[in-house]
């Protein structure tokens, strides 16, 4: 790849996305140990970890990534004093999975200097034990111990030292899968685990060293327990079901007795809640009553219930929320009994306050892979994002707050694009439909019902694929859309006020269209397939008329993407050769070919709209970068995506772009300083 000597890093102006189906994925920290006078909010993205100071000032991230998982993250921990952060990762079967101890107040740092990338500095541990995927992690109370616990295929308890970064001991967790775990808070030599049908009080003997398990009397109560807190004083553990019950056992135990020794107390059940979660109690976490100094238990479900429960498990009455998605994280700063925060499966987070009992939804995020993303013609203030979870967003550029969500349940929208008047949000769906939404409600507009074929057992046709609007129309409140399938087919349609018809249908491709592109006069428009081919075709515009093919570009490749030049000379196209093409305009001839990248595909790119003096391209490497279209290197590189880069989007007025990735993150990227243009300037 071709980097410029002066190439700089790109700025990254803001960042939405969270995995909020990590189970105590989010943390809340706020310690004199820490850099800033704010809280500190760490959560998982992807295979990456964000570290972000909570309520900065618009225009200022103030934030880092922790990249160093190959695998997306399953678990999140911090340690009391808030300097260590450690996190799992999943794995597939018979895969070893590593745990990474990070230097939080070093993160911290990081993000305060505006260095995105701080994960080489903060990484302190990289432990390897555990294979398919570690289930939960957790620091003993001073700070001296790490328990990891590793997931279904492993199952083992292992006890590391924190600062050396060694293993001091390990068993398998039981005879059946541990699924949660928590230390006790005043003694750091006993940790608690739970799983199916089963709680376990361990005693870590570093002497040996060895860990002595005592498991818990549970008579004929058989529960799936999978989440788990420990009261004040050490005394209880409140634990959550999957049949939505809280239950409270005493976890006091003996020491470490003799082999000839009996046991005279043992951790054993003590109370059942009556009320239920529906579908499970997913998150749960104590607070002390300040008026009584009490346990306050906080309970989420995973029917998005959260409320409080007495430490007899009764609910204290008119404290109880629903929020979107079912709850997976409820943390708070150590120090606040009457704020705490609150995340949901579906990429919610939620500041709660205690009194009085409100819930205010403070950041919003997709769910799984973004697939597309495009900013309303003309005007950069809002952007629109769609995924694979069948939602489609509209976005404020500045403050990137989400304005309008729109969702088609159980499907996946592959294509967005706004209208030339600003008066649609059309979208191609995975059915193989095209809809278009009133921007300012979100209200159905119109269906096109069979825009592109999609038969129910074929995997690889994907429904409706491109879209395109050809410019210049001359009808009044009329316009020509261009559609691409997974069938191949590259279709146009009149869309008027009152109906949508198809002007023509064509079928060169023999694989999915991943891309349609009009040229900037509204005459020629290029189509880019998987099958390794792009089709230029002529735009006729009598009425019925077919396309006047131009030339065809054959490559042993899959064409990502495609984009023309503004002057309509050339094009440019991004594939799975790890390059970038470009390509006569009038003839299809081969002018030159860049390295994008040496490990990945190039998956998407965009150029300036106005003088192509640059672009911008996204790959599966996981990196953005601006080129100079002319020089063909490479002037600014940033990196925000943990996963393959999907969509990257140039604004109109070109001081900002927007990225979308595979592990559900939406990036605003700040072009000032990064075009060729600006650094000649400077």
């Amino acid at each position: 790849m071709a980097l410029a000597d002066d190439a700089v890093t790109l700025k990254l102006d803001g960042l939405i996305g969270f995995s909020g189906d990590v189970p105590g994925g989010l943390k809340v920290v706020r310690s004199p140990n820490l850099p800033g006078d704010r809280e500190w909010l760490v959560y998982p993205l992807g295979s990456q970890v964000v570290v972000r100071q909570s309520g900065t000032s618009r225009g200022k991230s103030n934030l880092t990534f922790l990249t160093g998982h190959n695998d997306d993250v399953s678990c999140v921990c911090v340690s009391r004093d808030g300097r260590t952060l450690v996190t799992g990762q999943t794995a597939v079967q018979g895969v070893m999975s590593d745990v990474l101890v990070w230097d939080l107040a070093e993160a911290c740092e990081c993000a305060l200097s505006g260095d995105s990338q701080g994960g080489e500095r903060a990484l302190k541990h990289r432990l390897r034990q555990h294979k398919s995927g570690v289930q939960a992690v957790a620091i003993n109370c001073n700070d001296t111990f790490l328990a990891t616990l590793g997931g279904r295929d492993d199952n083992a308890l292992v006890i590391w030292d924190l600062d050396s970064g060694e293993a001091i001991c390990g068993q398998p967790a039981a005879a059946e899968s541990g699924l949660a775990m928590a230390w006790l808070r005043e003694n750091p030599d006993r940790v608690v685990t739970c799983g199916a049908r089963h709680l376990r009080v361990w005693v870590v003997d570093v002497s040996l060293p060895k860990l002595h398990p005592m498991d818990a009397i549970t008579g004929a109560l058989k529960r799936i327990m999978i989440s788990v807190t420990i009261g004040s004083g050490d005394e209880f553990a409140y634990v959550g079901t999957t049949t939505g019950e809280v239950l409270k056992f005493s976890i006091d135990r003996d020491g470490i007795q003799g082999p000839n020794d009996p046991d005279r107390t043992r951790p054993r059940y003590r109370e059942i809640s009556r009320a239920k979660c529906s579908q499970g109690v997913t998150a749960i976490m104590l607070l002390i009553n300040p008026d009584n100094g009490r346990d306050t238990i906080v309970v989420g479900g995973g029917d998005g219930s959260i409320a409080l429960f007495s430490e007899n498990l009764k609910p204290i009455g008119g404290k109880k929320e629903t929020l979107m998605g079912g709850v997976t994280s409820i943390a708070a700063s150590e120090d606040d009994a009457d704020v705490f925060t609150a995340s949901t499966v579906e990429g919610n987070r939620y500041r709660i306050a205690v009194k009085p009992w409100q819930a205010d939804l403070m950041t919003t995020a997709h769910v799984g892979v973004v697939k597309d993303c495009c900013f309303a013609p003309n005007f950069s203030g809002i952007f629109v994002t769609c995924s694979a979870g069948g939602d489609i967003r509209v976005w404020n550029t500045q403050k990137r707050v989400e304005l309008l969500r729109i969702r088609v349940p159980n499907l996946e929208c592959n294509a967005i694009l706004v209208s030339s008047g600003g008066d649609s949000i059309i979208s191609g769906w995975s059915d193989g439909r095209v809809r278009a939404f009133l921007p300012e409600t979100g209200k159905l507009k119109f269906v096109i019902n069979d825009a592109h074929t999609k038969l129910p057992n074929d995997k690889d046709n994907n429904g409706c694929t491109a879209l395109a609007i050809v410019p210049n129309e001359r009808p009044s409140g009329s316009y020509v859309l261009m559609t691409g399938g997974g069938d191949g087919r590259v279709r146009a349609w009149r869309v008027t006020s009152s109906h949508q018809a198809m002007l023509f249908s064509i079928k060169d491709h023999r694989k999915s269209v991943t891309a349609i592109k009009v040229a900037p006069d509204g005459q020629t428009a290029i189509s880019a397939s998987a099958d390794g081919s792009c089709l230029c075709f002529e735009l006729d515009p009598a009425p019925g008329a077919p396309p006047l093919k131009r030339f065809s570009l054959l490559e042993s490749n899959i064409f990502c993407d495609v984009a023309w030049h503004p002057d309509g000379t050339g094009c440019l196209t991004a594939g799975s050769n790890f390059k970038l093409t470009y390509w006569d305009g009038l003839d299809g001839e081969n002018v030159r070919c860049v390295d994008g990248s040496h490990t990945a595909w190039m998956t998407t790119l965009d150029v300036d709209p106005e003088h192509g003096a640059y672009y911008v391209t996204g790959s599966g490497d996981s990196t953005v970068k601006v080129w100079s279209y002319d020089e063909g290197v490479a002037t600014a590189e940033g990196v925000a995506h943990s996963k393959a880069v999907n969509a990257v989007r140039i604004s109109p007025d070109q001081k900002c772009a927007v990225s979308v990735g595979d592990e559900g993150a939406v990036a605003v990227w700040s072009l000032v300083g990064a075009k060729p243009g600006d650094m000649a300037q400077d």
